[in-house]
């Protein structure tokens, strides 16, 4: 009965992950560098905006048809972007980018631009099947209208697709809704007391 409890607990866990957590950092002053745009994370107390996502498809300039960035018009800013990708679905990811991006898969390195740039296509960076694995990118905007934009190449058939990012899911990314806390509360109390029944037996 403990075993299942467990199980129970830490499947409620896993499906209340939340999708890719975007943070962006504005900036008073001219980005060059990964270096830098980690010195205004460094020395923010906070991002300006975070929101969550399924996808990291993002235009002020309109690209691709991508939406604009949250908060109206950014001009000089960094955007960090931290979640999970199922690379047992995807073998390649695309970026478009007009500045500066520093991105990894598990730890390691898969594409880095390390200036200023106008729009520009990074070509398809392969990656092996390693299952649900962790994703980080950094992204600078020097004083224009900012564009990044996140391609995947999927395993099954070779086609591609703007690339989903969740915490979940083995053959799909979606994102799930977090319970209420009082869902939550009560769900554990339900717990609870079936463990209490069982100990009484």
């Amino acid at each position: 009965m403990k075993k299942f409890i467990l199980g129970a607990l830490t499947l409620l866990l896993t499906l209340n992950a939340s999708a890719t957590v975007i943070s962006i950092y504005e900036s008073n002053s001219a980005l060059n560098s990964i270096a830098q745009s980690q010195t205004v994370i460094n020395n923010a107390a906070a991002a300006d905006t975070t929101l969550t996502s399924n996808n990291i498809f993002f235009s002020d300039s309109g690209h691709h048809g991508a939406s604009a960035f949250q908060g109206g018009h950014n001009t000089t800013f960094v955007l960090t972007a931290t979640g999970m990708i199922d690379t047992s679905l995807y073998s390649a990811l695309k970026f478009f980018h007009d500045d500066g991006i520093d991105v990894s898969l598990g730890g390691n390195s898969l594409y880095t631009y390390n200036a200023n740039t106008a729009l520009r296509n990074s070509g398809w960076k392969t990656f092996a099947d390693t299952g649900m694995t962790t994703f980080d990118l950094l992204f600078w905007e020097n004083g224009g209208a900012a564009s990044i934009l996140v391609y995947g190449q999927l395993r099954a058939n070779q086609t591609s697709e703007v690339a989903n990012f969740a915490t979940i899911g083995s053959q799909s990314s979606v994102t799930v809704a977090v319970p209420e806390p009082t869902t939550l509360a009560i769900l554990g109390l339900g717990l609870l007391g079936l463990v209490s029944r069982k100990v009484k037996k």
